[in-house]
């Protein structure tokens, strides 16, 4: 029986940590896609925080773009499993530029 449940515990981990490398790298995908679509520059991708909301778990990945070349933003992804639910980006600012 302990060999039993030893193997479960070992077996769930493993699909545990296989969904999250699963979802990082769609989350990566994603927001290249993303940023390419919106002519931003993306810097990096982090998984920031799980979620409980309404029975069911929710990641929270932070990233960092640039959408001048100048100035560093973080913007905010929730996933539910392969489902993205929200993108937050802040107020972007304009550079300041020479009046002609």
């Amino acid at each position: 029986m302990t060999e039993l449940l030893s193997l479960m515990a070992i077996l769930l981990f493993g699909a545990g940590y296989w969904q999250l490398r699963r979802q990082s790298e769609f989350a990566q995908a994603w927001l290249a896609r993303y940023c390419r679509q919106q002519s931003f520059q993306l810097l990096s991708v982090y998984r920031y925080r799980f979620k409980w909301q309404r029975g069911r778990l929710l990641t929270q990945f932070r990233f960092e773009f640039s959408h001048d070349g100048l100035q560093q933003n973080e913007g905010v992804l929730w996933l539910h499993h392969l489902t993205v639910l929200n993108v937050d980006l802040p107020v972007l600012r304009e550079t300041d530029s020479p009046m002609l």
